[in-house]
């Protein structure tokens, strides 16, 4: 059940970001043909005010379609070239009006003029739909193609709007799991977060602890003879390494010295082996949206050291995929509704930092093509443009095969032997 909240958890994520894309571009007049929860086949769909809405069958958090992520070009016709050239039934007359029609809407994208190119468009579909000789699966693929190309040619489509119209629509998408990391640690915070107390909550049986006499309830107040908070209570168990560690406590109101015991190794680290007990503590509507941004400072500084550092073997150790994403969250959601609600907000915040990297095909990517463009005054061409996304996604593959990687080695490395 935890890895289902878990993985819900992040479709949310991944769909409020693709909200956030819609949303702008739906508000700066950009076109969406499409927007789903999920992906199809659609269980149901419905269309309204140009915009296609529906749910998909696939439960993978959603997506929004705009069209003309990429500036139309005279190649994008191959199709209908093919489909044409292949129809041996079609007359001579009406196959000479076909070719004509179709050289036509590929001089008009040669030479740059989009508005003709898309009424020859428009034309040629009228002619594919009248005439005769054309197979019903042609037909479609031929009709199919212009489809796509009318809707690359769309005034609204998102090569054809304004920079600063695209860079909205872009960056609209980190945003909002900006915004969502900053809303849900603030609340967390007004709700209030768990502190750690010198109370015991529990105690490990045949551990150093119930040794030395150590019960829930007492409530540790010096180590070794000095008197410490929690946190100073764990650093002089951890820094004995091995040695003896002398405890006193309040129990029922009187002070008692424990026998003392030498710390084990447990969990990796030092340890008696007994768990302190924790508070809940909110935070006032002036300082919780000050924690919030304190945290959230944290974690972007964090995230940058760690995407400059992962070159070296120790950076690379530390990436992980989508799997390792849901285990851990799925261990935060078992911890309780605190630690999984802190958990999701640093995943959010993480997504929206590595959409904003400078690679395509993410948002960070198209940001650069749009600021590339005011900086030479023109388009980059679609040529450098598609190799650029080939190594982007490239680059994505190689992190994620390591991220993965990192993870199947942590879960082999905790199944029991």
């Amino acid at each position: 059940m935890s890895v289902l909240v878990a993985i819900i958890g992040l479709l949310v994520l991944v769909l409020i970001h693709e909200l956030g894309h819609f949303s702008a571009a739906k508000a700066t007049g950009m076109r969406a043909l499409r927007f789903y929860l999920g992906f199809p086949p659609a269980i149901a769909k419905r269309t309204w005010r140009g915009t296609e809405y529906g749910i998909g069958a696939i439960p993978l958090g959603g997506f929004v379609k705009i069209p003309g992520m990429l500036r139309p070009e005279s190649g994008d016709l191959y199709e209908v070239e093919d489909a044409l050239g292949k129809a041996r039934e079609i007359d001579a007359v009406a196959a000479t009006r076909l070719a004509a029609e179709l050289a036509d809407v590929q001089r008009s994208l040669d030479q740059c003029r989009y508005d003709d190119a898309r009424a020859a468009g428009h034309r040629l579909a009228a002619e594919v739909e009248a005439v005769e000789g054309l197979s019903p699966v042609e037909r479609r693929r031929v009709l199919r193609s212009l489809s796509r190309l009318d809707e690359n040619l769309d005034p609204g489509a998102y090569w054809r709007c304004p920079r600063m119209r695209r860079l909205i629509v872009i960056a609209a998408g980190p945003a909002v799991n900006v915004v969502a990391c900053f809303l849900i640690l603030t609340a967390v915070a007004l709700y209030g977060l768990p502190v750690a107390t010198p109370v015991v909550q529990s105690v490990i049986a045949k551990s150093p602890a119930a040794k030395t006499g150590l019960q829930a309830g007492d409530r540790v107040v010096t180590v070794n003879g000095r008197h410490a908070g929690v946190n100073g209570i764990r650093d002089a168990i951890a820094g004995s390494k091995g040695g003896r560690v002398a405890l006193v406590v309040v129990r029922d109101g009187h002070r008692l010295a424990l026998r003392t015991e030498r710390s084990e190794v447990i969990d990796g680290a030092y340890r008696l082996g007994f768990q302190f007990g924790t508070v809940n503590r909110p935070y006032s509507v002036t300082h919780a949206p000050t924690f919030a941004a304190s945290e959230m400072w944290s974690l972007t500084s964090g995230t940058v050291r760690a995407l400059a550092d992962v070159v070296t073997p120790h950076g690379r150790s530390q990436l992980h995929s989508t799997v390792g994403i849901v285990r851990v969250s799925a261990q935060a959601e078992e911890a309780g509704a605190t630690d999984y609600l802190v958990l999701l907000a640093f995943i959010s915040l993480s997504l929206a930092i590595f959409n904003l990297l400078p690679f395509l095909p993410l948002d960070g990517g198209h940001i650069l093509m749009v600021v590339l463009e005011r900086i030479r005054g023109r388009m980059v061409s679609r040529a450098v443009f598609e190799r650029v996304s080939v190594l982007g996604i490239m680059l994505m593959a190689l992190l994620f095969v390591v991220g993965l990687q990192n993870d199947l080695s942590s879960i082999l490395n905790t199944q029991p032997h």
